[in-house]
């Protein structure tokens, strides 16, 4: 009963507080036309029919059946001559700086909505990656694993050259060629399916590997900027980057700068993402009821240690370990609160996951956290920067440099609010309220793009008629809304199909089936909007 509640209150919470976001920027917009003597045709609270509404001083304030966020007929904010009624009343043009002020009120509300709600997570504290400046390479294959030839993701390996593959996954069996590997006669068999495939592979070198970098190299800044949170900050740092991406790295010999021009990763929707494995610090996350961690006393967010003797590099080789042990008794060294502990008897157990049988030991695994406490201004800098990154590497082909970063990665409001159940699933209140503010500042920075449409698109047409003492004609300003409102509806259904792609995947991770143990890290998460989370 009480579990049941607890996800009704966090289903209520997403909902609320991402519909109040939306609710705060139209606020701001009502607020200060009304100041401007603007005309206000209607204020509505969520979207769809009209459950009930009253008009107050001119102004209709309704309640609609849809409570996610709300709206505001402004007519006069329209840049043609002659801005109209929703009955065709003609209205007198507001003045420039009233429409200026009035476009410009519903990001500056979300800015200091995201400023308020800041406060509380500078009061509260939010988890993030434990501080760390370096990352340690661990392993560079010296072919990228890249699904081509006809090979998919659902095939499994059998044969590399009439010889038996040394694993079914072809991100294991490119660790065993050589960078200048010849075309290989890979068996394959698709996943349900009996037929054997014959395919001629082509490897293709890793660039990252040509370019030098080598295990045993630790990273400290990517295209001259450091890091402050360890691997995630830095993959999120090479993902964003234009044209060639720049590794300073220390090595014995001393300092050097690596580049290379990345190539997309088949297992990262076609992002930079790294191919080169680095040391991440791992700590378990949800215990599952009755499994094997819960009966040997492991508990949430114990920092892994060793894994029968040898360290534990990342939650990769974890796996691996515990999936290799076939059900032996396992030693285990584990942190938890400053106490090195260990478990001498740790046994995995057979449960089936996704149709295949395998060794879990039921416990979700994580990156170590620490409880920090930004302050209001610092995580407003941290959108910024992060929201300019994106941006910059989103519009990089129009300025005829390279990316990868596509709109397809971006998300629409499917998948925002996603992230947000993600977030308050997986790191509690904190993690969603963190993500919230990500969400109010992000909404505000996108409304001030000076697009036709936006708000930005409504400031630029006051500053024009503020110069040149006259409006766009008519004619024109008809043509800018009509082609950016069908762009700008276009963008959103195509980010939003995308979002309900990824939609199982998100699925996955709160309906797991019945007979699933949670070992593998936390299901990543589906596209951020224009920034990642905060």
């Amino acid at each position: 009963m009480l579990h049941t509640l607890d996800i009704i209150a966090k289903v209520v919470f997403v909902f609320f507080f991402f519909g109040l976001c939306i609710f705060i920027h139209e606020l701001g917009h009502l607020l200060v036309a009304l100041w401007r003597k603007l005309y206000v045709e209607r204020f509505s609270i969520g979207f769809g029919k009209k459950l009930w509404g009253t008009t107050i001083n001119g102004v209709e304030y309704i309640v609609s059946v849809l409570p996610f966020g709300g709206y505001v007929a402004l007519p006069q904010l329209n840049p043609t001559d002659e801005p109209k009624t929703s009955d065709g009343t003609v209205l007198p043009s507001g003045s420039p700086v009233s429409r200026a002020l009035t476009a410009v009120a519903g990001p500056v509300a979300n800015v200091l909505f995201g400023f308020f709600l800041a406060l509380f997570i500078w009061w509260l504290g939010s988890y993030e990656p434990a501080p760390a400046h370096d990352c340690l390479v661990l392993g560079v294959p010296a072919v990228a694993p890249l699904y081509q030839d006809g090979l998919t993701i659902k095939d499994e390996i059998l044969e590399v050259n009439g010889a038996t593959s040394p694993s079914p996954f072809l991100e294991e069996v490119v660790k065993t060629l050589p960078a200048d590997s010849g075309p290989i006669a890979l068996a394959v068999r698709r996943r349900g399916e009996r037929e054997i495939r014959e395919i001629a592979y082509t490897p293709v070198p890793n660039p990252e590997y040509l370019a030098g970098l080598r295990p045993g190299d630790r990273i400290v800044a990517v295209d001259g900027e450091g890091f402050s949170r360890g691997a995630k900050q830095m993959l999120e740092q090479i993902v964003l980057a234009t044209d060639e991406v720049a590794l300073d790295v220390l090595r014995d010999e001393g300092e050097l700068t690596i580049r290379y021009s990345p190539l997309g990763n088949p297992l990262a929707e076609g992002l930079g993402y790294p191919f080169f494995e680095v040391k991440v610090p791992v700590a378990l996350g949800n215990i599952q009821l009755g499994s094997p961690a819960e009966r040997a006393g492991l508990k949430r967010g114990d920092i892994l240690l060793e894994i029968d003797g040898d360290e534990v590099e990342n939650a990769g080789f974890f796996i691996d370990r515990v999936t290799a042990s076939k059900g032996q008794p396992m030693r285990l060294k584990v942190e938890r609160e400053g106490q090195v502990i260990e478990f001498s008897d740790l046994r995995a157990e057979e449960m089936e996951i996704g149709g295949e049988v395998g060794f879990r030991i039921g416990a979700g695994l994580d990156e170590p956290l620490v409880l920090a406490h930004p302050n209001p201004w610092e995580q407003f800098v941290d959108v910024f920067q992060r929201t300019k990154r994106t941006l910059g590497s989103l519009v990089a082909p129009i300025v005829q440099r390279r990316s990868l970063v596509r709109p397809r990665h971006m998300s629409g409001p499917v998948g925002i609010i996603q992230m947000i159940f993600y977030k308050v699933f997986t790191d509690g209140y904190r993690g969603g309220l963190s993500f919230i503010i990500l969400v109010s500042f992000s909404l505000a920075f996108f409304n001030l793009l000076p697009l036709p449409v936006l708000d930005g698109g409504h400031i630029v047409y006051a500053f024009i008629e503020i110069v040149f003492r006259r409006k766009l004609p008519t004619r024109v300003a008809n043509w800018l809304q009509t082609a950016f409102a069908v762009l700008l509806i276009s963008f959103m259904a195509y980010v939003t199909f995308y979002d309900v792609r990824r939609s199982p995947r998100f699925l996955r991770f709160f309906f797991p089936q019945k007979s699933e143990a949670v070992e593998e890290p936390a299901a990543a998460p589906p596209a951020a909007p224009a920034t990642e989370e905060n």
